[in-house]
């Protein structure tokens, strides 16, 4: 009788109230502790780490982000470096860090960034809500996730929401530009020049919108910069190519990138201020 109770007892401790299929991305872990991150705009993240630690996995929930994490819990790869612990998460096929936790000497910081990493949130530690967590549930949770289809449909690559996030991301920059240049410029992305692989490898939202960046500096710096985009520019072309590269054809500027290169701002900089 004794070893029964105990037994259940241990059961009960670990969460272990039903058993992890084989093929899960937890299988051979349990969740231990858990911390729950919030802020004033009612975000909230909640890590939950796992054993053994030399896994070195933890699950990652979200709430209150207003995006399309909200209520997923998501498996981490945990690495750590120097005063900084990084999560990396599977996102539509992309490898992503939406969370780090850096120690400021004396509290923690969690730095929350959306999917395509287009802005920045802080979130501290939340006492309350933490005194209030069921590491358990959060783990029934996930293994729950894991046997949903809508949620799996969420973990491969999506190429059509790539690019959706890319031309948004360049769209933002493209009004900067044109409200920093007063002009009425249009981009596109030469999307039959970018694999898959390569959409999945880099940002490429935000490297097809440095040049626009780099006029949107320059129009802001003089009227003559002004006066020759409006006059000299019509559209931005991003497209990947075998080199990178920069030049301005019949009012259209070709800015080329590669995987691992483009032409840098100092460069695209001198490059406008001898060509416009």
């Amino acid at each position: 009788m004794r070893v029964l109770l105990a037994v259940g007892v241990v059961a009960l401790s670990l969460g272990c109230s039903r058993g992890v299929r084989p093929d899960s991305a937890v299988a051979g872990t349990k969740p231990v502790t858990g911390k729950v991150y919030s802020n004033e705009a009612g975000e909230q993240v909640t890590l939950i780490g796992l054993e053994p630690g030399d896994a070195h996995k933890a699950l990652v929930m979200f709430d209150g982000t207003k995006s399309e994490l909200d209520g997923q819990v998501l498996v981490a790869s945990v690495g750590e470096e120097r005063r900084k612990t990084e999560y990396w998460t599977q996102w539509r096929g992309h490898k992503q860090r939406f969370v780090s936790v850096e120690d400021r000497g004396g509290y923690e910081d969690l730095i929350f960034s959306n999917v395509n990493h287009t802005g920045y949130t802080h979130l501290q530690p939340d006492t309350a809500k933490t005194g209030a967590l069921k590491v358990e549930k959060v783990f029934e949770r996930y293994q729950d996730l894991e046997g949903d289809k809508k949620y799996q449909a969420m973990l491969v690559f999506d190429r059509k929401f790539w690019m959706s996030q890319a031309e948004t991301q360049l769209g933002e920059a493209l009004a900067e530009t044109n409200k920093a240049c007063g002009s009425k410029l249009t981009s596109t992305v030469a999307w039959d020049s970018v694999t898959d692989k390569q959409i999945n490898d880099i940002s490429y939202g935000s490297y097809c919108a440095r040049p626009l960046e780099t006029l949107q500096k320059l129009c802001e710096r003089s009227d003559e910069a002004r006066r020759a985009v409006q006059q000299k520019i019509q559209t931005v072309e991003c497209r990947m190519d075998a080199q990178a590269a920069l030049k301005l054809e019949a009012r259209k500027v070709i800015w080329a990138v590669t995987e691992g290169d483009q032409v840098q701002p100092d460069k695209a900089t001198s490059y406008f201020t001898d060509s416009l």
